[in-house]
């Protein structure tokens, strides 16, 4: 289970949740060569495309994916690619790009679960987001997601996150200040000193309403600046941390995905968080500022 999906994998995953016995997968994943591209499908980048219901990514020495229908991912594997470098691109691009097609508003983000609902983190690549996630965790808030933040509007048409994969990523240096030690956990990539963290049973099983999204940033100022969001600059946050929002429009999805944002930036509180850049903020810093901030 991953995302509110059942999905049934050829390969070994050993962060994921199982699914309930004997009910239908929702998302068939299986491997073998990809077929030609279709004539609707326009390009997209020298290894992505993307079409009505069709989508493709590639990562060199990694896979490439064929996404369709929102039900479906073939996986075509390079030489010497592992398990576990395919899973991070399943579970990252190609669970993003499946979402859009289900109808999520899928967010480049991490989050917990508190008493009053979800409080997640935006940002880009290096703005804090799983770091502030395991220092959360480090006081007892249990993980819903790392890096991809599934959201659906339920039927009252309230914004909901579902529970991602349970492992979160974390740099050596955010490990260290944390008091993590890295020995024996597994590397994201071989060259790269980031590492994957299993969440265990600290992995909430079910989806909760989202109360609030912090985007995380840095600027070139001493102090941690915390500022609400008002109006369009809501739903522009939202778009600027939407997983492959470059391909939204090529896949067909530019409406929907509009309509979307603009119903979570209407329903929950957005937050700018602004730390300073080059280091110098203890992760247990910026913890304190959001858990009075959220808990308030």
């Amino acid at each position: 289970m991953a995302f509110g999906l059942r999905w049934h994998l050829p390969f070994p995953f050993p962060a994921f949740p199982a699914a309930p016995a004997g009910q239908a997968a929702d998302v068939l994943v299986e491997e073998g060569d990809l077929p030609s591209a279709a004539g609707e499908v326009r390009a997209c980048g020298p290894l992505r495309e993307a079409g009505p219901a069709v989508a493709r990514i590639g990562l060199p020495g990694v896979a490439r994916l064929l996404i369709t229908d929102g039900n479906r991912i073939r996986v075509k594997r390079h030489d010497g690619c592992s398990d576990d470098a395919l899973n991070l691109l399943l579970m990252g691009t190609g669970a993003a790009l499946l979402l859009h097609q289900r109808g999520y508003l899928p967010l480049h983000g991490s989050g917990i679960l508190t008493a009053r609902g979800a409080v997640l983190f935006v940002g880009h690549s290096g703005a804090g987001k799983s770091t502030t996630l395991a220092a959360l965790m480090q006081r007892g808030y249990p993980m819903i997601c790392d890096d991809l933040a599934a959201i659906r509007l339920n039927d009252a048409g309230m914004p909901q996150v579902w529970p991602g994969v349970g492992v979160y990523k974390l740099w050596a240096d955010s490990a260290e200040a944390l008091g993590l030690g890295t020995a024996d956990l597994p590397r994201v990539r071989a060259e790269l000193e980031k590492f994957m963290v299993p969440t265990g049973a600290n992995l909430v099983t079910q989806a909760a309403p989202v109360r609030a999204i912090y985007q995380l940033a840095t600027h070139n100022r001493p102090e941690l600046s915390m500022k609400p969001r008002r109006d369009s600059a809501k739903f522009n946050a939202l778009l600027d941390h939407t997983w492959q929002k470059l391909t939204i429009k090529r896949m067909g999805l530019h409406t929907e995905h509009f309509s979307r944002a603009v119903a979570v930036a209407n329903a929950v509180r957005v937050v700018s968080i602004r730390r300073p850049d080059g280091g110098g903020l203890h992760p247990g810093d910026l913890a304190d500022r959001l858990e009075a901030d959220f808990l308030s």
